[in-house]
């Protein structure tokens, strides 16, 4: 009896811990260093040029920093329901936030879900 009480909190504690890290919110998931590493447009896959290997920086104050080819761009990002909008030069796009963990962000047009864009966290 004792053995089935010992692994039941271990499973209570394990699934514990797993709710805690997979309800973390994209807006804590999302503050840090991103890289472009791929590309989709319909059946087209891009990994090299087109804005592959630009980085984006997230900050908690909802401010980001873009880098690509020794350009570099300010704006601000605001994420509502899975819709993440970034804002630069006083243009605002959005994005649906297909996939959002602690290494890889996928990101997909509103008016074409099939076109996507892949980042890694640095």
């Amino acid at each position: 009896m004792k053995k089935f009480k010992v692994a039941a909190l271990m499973m209570c504690f394990v699934a514990i811990s797993f709710a805690m890290t997979s309800c973390q919110k994209a807006e804590d998931l999302i503050i840090g260093k991103w890289k472009m590493v791929k590309m989709v447009e319909g059946d087209r896959t891009i990994t090299d040029g087109d804005g592959i290997g630009s980085t984006y920086e997230f900050k908690a104050d909802n401010s980001f920093v873009m880098e690509y080819e020794g350009i570099t761009a300010n704006g601000t990002y605001a994420i509502d329901d899975d819709v993440l909008t970034l804002t630069v030069f006083g243009e605002a796009s959005k994005s649906n936030i297909d996939k959002l963990t602690k290494k890889k962000m996928v990101l997909s047009d509103p008016d074409k879900p099939s076109d996507i864009v892949e980042f890694e966290k640095l």
